[in-house]
């Protein structure tokens, strides 16, 4: 039965010092107290490490990742044909926004087209016509005394 030391705990696991002691301090990880210094059987702490998720970054007990498949294994079947169908989908999608953007451009211009027709008028309309005059006096309030 060898006893460790947290740091060397910590080195032989992969995990940190402060991780080691907090396992102590939650009694997670059995460990003695000799001369005001942690002492961690070994057996103690592979049997923490097994206990333990494998989430941990930097454990070296944790299994090897699973080898990456190549793109030919990994793609479902029919995805080549779904592929395909939405290439021709985004195609027709392109046309039809071809569409709309020249539908857009002759809708600015039939725009500016009546905006200078607007503008025209109202200029031949002010130069013919004076405004015309008020008639009468014009009351301020419905209710005042003055008229």
């Amino acid at each position: 039965m060898s006893r460790l030391t947290p740091n060397a705990a910590a080195e032989l696991c992969g995990k940190s010092r402060a991780t080691i002691l907090r396992a102590i301090t939650t009694e997670d990880l059995p460990a003695t107290k000799i001369g005001g210094q942690w002492a961690i059987e070994r057996e103690a702490l592979e049997l923490w490490i097994a206990q333990r998720p494998q989430r941990a970054r930097r454990s070296p007990l944790k299994p090897p990742a699973p080898p990456i498949a190549s793109k030919a294994e990994e793609a479902p079947q029919g995805a080549s044909q779904r592929l395909s169908e939405a290439s021709e989908d985004h195609r027709g999608m392109d046309m039809r926004l071809g569409a709309l953007e020249a539908l857009c451009g002759a809708l600015v211009a039939e725009i500016e087209d009546l905006r200078g027709q607007v503008r025209e008028l109202a200029r031949n309309d002010t130069a013919s016509a004076p405004p015309p005059a008020p008639v009468g006096k014009r009351r301020l309030w419905p209710f005042s005394a003055k008229s």
